[in-house]
């Protein structure tokens, strides 16, 4: 990965965003630092549309302490219908959100 251009984030999942942010956490240090201490300012400098009504927290695990992160549950999410469940175990992918999607469900 290349730290000096940054990926299309408009052209990523979620779970790709994270990932990247991750890496380049890994390959960077003083981007690391900047993740934790200041994390909306610097996802807004990466182009992701961060509200001011949503509070971002960067864990860092240490030797001794690890993080399960669960998604919160979407009380309004419709139901899956047959069709659409069979397609969810069957494997079938679905396209990469867009970055608008990144903070769906969240206030």
């Amino acid at each position: 990965m290349s730290t000096s251009t940054s990926p299309n984030l408009h052209a990523m999942s979620r779970r790709e965003i994270e990932d990247y942010l991750v890496e380049r956490c890994l390959l960077e240090d003083s981007f690391r630092v900047r993740l934790l201490s200041n994390p909306k300012e610097t996802l807004r400098g990466l182009g992701l549309d961060v509200s001011d009504t949503i509070d971002v927290r960067v864990l860092e695990e240490s030797p001794k302490c690890f993080y399960i992160v669960l998604p919160r549950v979407l009380n309004e999410s419709p139901a899956l219908d047959d069709q659409e469940m069979d397609s969810l175990s069957g494997g079938t992918s679905t396209p990469a959100g867009t970055v608008s999607d990144f903070f769906a469900g969240y206030v």
